[in-house]
């Protein structure tokens, strides 16, 4: 599902933290919100707020958010980038 306007427009004007990168790289590769929430073990509101700037990733998350914005960024599609997610992460694909 495609990000709306709106969110776009949110993510692009926030100021560069950790969970707008993130979501730059997402809104890129037009990756779902429900795969990074999944990935991460956060709910897709944390996800949005993270997105937008509201909310700073937590400390514990961090680092996953990092290599997930790494994985992303080295990705040319969002199916490649999920591969490689469920790899690190052990997740089913």
């Amino acid at each position: 599902m495609a990000y709306s306007q709106k969110m776009i427009d949110a993510v692009t004007a926030a100021p560069k933290t950790p969970g707008v990168v993130l979501g730059r790289w997402a809104i890129y590769l037009d990756f779902p919100v429900t795969k990074i929430a999944k990935a991460l073990g956060v709910t897709r509101q944390t996800v949005y707020n993270w997105f937008t700037g509201e909310t700073e990733v937590f400390v514990g998350y961090q680092e996953r958010v990092e290599l997930m914005t790494k994985v992303m960024s080295s990705s040319k599609t969002a199916e490649e980038a999920w591969r490689k997610i469920c790899d690190l992460y052990n997740l089913p694909a």
